[in-house]
């Protein structure tokens, strides 16, 4: 800028500087346009057209700074017009009008003045880079503070989840809570919990949030001690082969924290037992009670497991055919093919098991005690791997 330019502009500049004012309540008049500009305070707008004004001036002067006494910028401006419910595209369109308020003016002073053609024009083109540089501003302070928004509404949204599922909150505060989420009162819901071995619960997530939500009740999905966890309005499902979710419902909503209870308890079961996919309780049926009631399995364990364990090396080859057999309906031949062995050295097995154990596997309650020892006995079994392994335990 060449100095007779530089001062020509800068007389013009401070002409606007002495209408700083008058130049700011023509600019809230204009903001005054926008409906969503109603929920700003008259004094609130002022201040940032105050701003606008001297940006203008320090612009026409050359300089690319706010002056002294003025302690909020162009990000500030639109970080507070977003927590005042302005929406984004508003706070821009409205920038670019009361920039143009103030452009105008600068033109018509000028031209008043007899500033030369090529002086108000390089004038003008500094306010245009002026304006296109600060919307970029605007729109960027705008992007982080809905960043900032979003998170925190996950936040609150993930505590709201845990208090639930974890029976902190009274039906009261349930619904009144659960309201902001689209938790009606009056509604049933399904509640899960699930784990994948590798803790990768991101697909999962995803994968709820797109199956299992209603046209106004979005999934609440969030991680709960390493596992994923949530309330849903559909059944869930799952979309991998690694993943085990436990699944119970649909409940009331005061009986949310019970249901999740009985997740976290079907889930255990269902880790035990190797178990992947959905799981609820007609899946794991009496499996349930295998891992629960210890003393009944540890009594039967006693009975028909520990005596067979004691009688030498081929005691796991026995205990495992029995398994194999009456998980094959007791159908010798169709057991034998499983184990891939003869029929008569099944059979010869069988009788080992029967003499050392006086089991009759003929015998329906027998069986039903024999099954329920041989469960107990696999669950044991496996405790022990993943303790040598040090495998995660499932947990409560």
């Amino acid at each position: 800028m060449s100095g007779d330019q530089g001062e020509q502009l800068g007389l013009v500049a401070e002409e606007l500087r002495a209408s700083a004012d008058e130049l700011a309540w023509r600019q809230v008049t204009v903001c005054r346009k926008f409906p969503s500009y109603d929920k700003v305070p008259d004094e609130d707008l002022h201040r940032s057209c105050l701003r606008n004004v001297l940006r203008v001036v320090e612009t026409l002067h050359g300089r690319d700074i706010l002056p002294a006494g003025v302690h909020e910028d162009e990000g500030k401006s639109s970080r507070r017009r977003a927590v005042q419910g302005v929406p984004a595209e508003d706070v821009v369109a409205c920038y670019w009008a009361v920039l143009a308020v103030l452009r105008d003016e600068f033109i018509a002073r000028a031209g008043a003045a007899g500033t030369p053609s090529e002086i108000v024009l390089a004038g003008t083109r500094q306010l245009w880079d002026m304006t296109d540089r600060l919307s970029g501003v605007l729109i960027q302070a705008r992007h982080d503070i809905d960043i900032d928004f979003a998170r925190r509404d996950e936040r609150q949204k993930l505590a709201l989840l845990q208090r639930i599922l974890n029976g902190n909150l009274l039906p009261s505060e349930v619904s009144h809570l659960g309201s902001a989420y689209g938790l009606e009162p009056d509604s049933e819901h399904w509640v899960f919990r699930a784990r994948h071995p590798a803790g990768t619960i991101q697909s999962l997530s995803r994968h709820i949030e797109l199956t299992c939500g209603g046209q106004y009740f979005p999934p609440l999905v969030g991680p709960i001690d390493g596992d994923l966890a949530g309330i849903t309005c559909r059944r869930p499902s799952v979309n991998d082969d690694a993943t085990v979710l436990a699944t119970v419902g649909p409940f009331p909503l005061t009986m949310l924290g019970q249901a999740f209870a009985e997740c976290t308890r079907l889930l255990n079961v269902a880790v035990r037992y190797g178990k992947r996919g959905l799981v609820d309780r007609e899946s794991l049926s009496v499996r349930i009670a295998v891992i629960e009631d210890s003393e009944i399995g540890a009594a039967l364990f006693h009975r028909y497991v520990a005596t067979v364990l004691d009688s030498g090396p081929m005691a796991d080859l026995i205990l495992e055919s029995v398994q194999v057999y009456l998980a094959r309906n007791r159908r010798v031949q169709a057991a034998a093919d499983a184990l891939l062995i003869h029929g008569n050295t099944l059979r010869y097995r069988l009788d080992k098991y029967a003499s050392l154990t006086g089991a009759d596997l003929s015998n329906t309650e027998v069986i039903i005690e024999v099954w329920w020892a041989l469960e107990y006995w696999q669950v044991r079994r496996d405790r022990i791997g993943q303790a040598d392994g040090h495998d995660r335990d499932p947990g409560p």
